[in-house]
């Protein structure tokens, strides 16, 4: 697939769908893995838990990236805007971060409205 670049409009606009897919896939996830903690299961059960847990993020990263959106880390989201990216993570509420190509997670700074590419 070739790389989109976003603007921020745009990207803001696909976030709903971003949240959704990812709070489907966490929830799916957090089940799971839940009942990995909560029982002792038989090896071969155990692994089947544990490949599964693989599936749900593969597919997830998958959904996400059919939309245009580059999947950085688990629930970790990036929007290419043609200098950096636009940066989300779950739990955020919005669209607030970016950082450049080579900063990274680490390097995010806050959205400067006023420069939108």
């Amino acid at each position: 697939m070739k790389p989109r670049i976003w603007t921020l409009s745009e990207a803001r606009k696909a976030l709903p769908e971003v949240k959704r897919i990812t709070e489907e896939a966490r929830t799916q996830f957090e089940q799971t893995e839940q009942r990995l903690r909560a029982e002792i299961l038989p090896e071969n059960v155990q692994e089947q838990q544990e490949t599964m847990l693989q599936e749900i993020m593969a597919s997830w990263a998958l959904s996400i990236m059919e939309i245009g959106v580059e999947v950085k880390g688990p629930w970790l989201v990036d929007f290419d805007h043609g200098t950096g990216y636009y940066c989300w993570h779950y739990g955020e509420e919005e669209l607030s971060f970016e950082h450049g190509y080579q900063e990274g997670f680490a390097g995010r700074r806050p959205i400067q409205e006023d420069t939108e590419i």
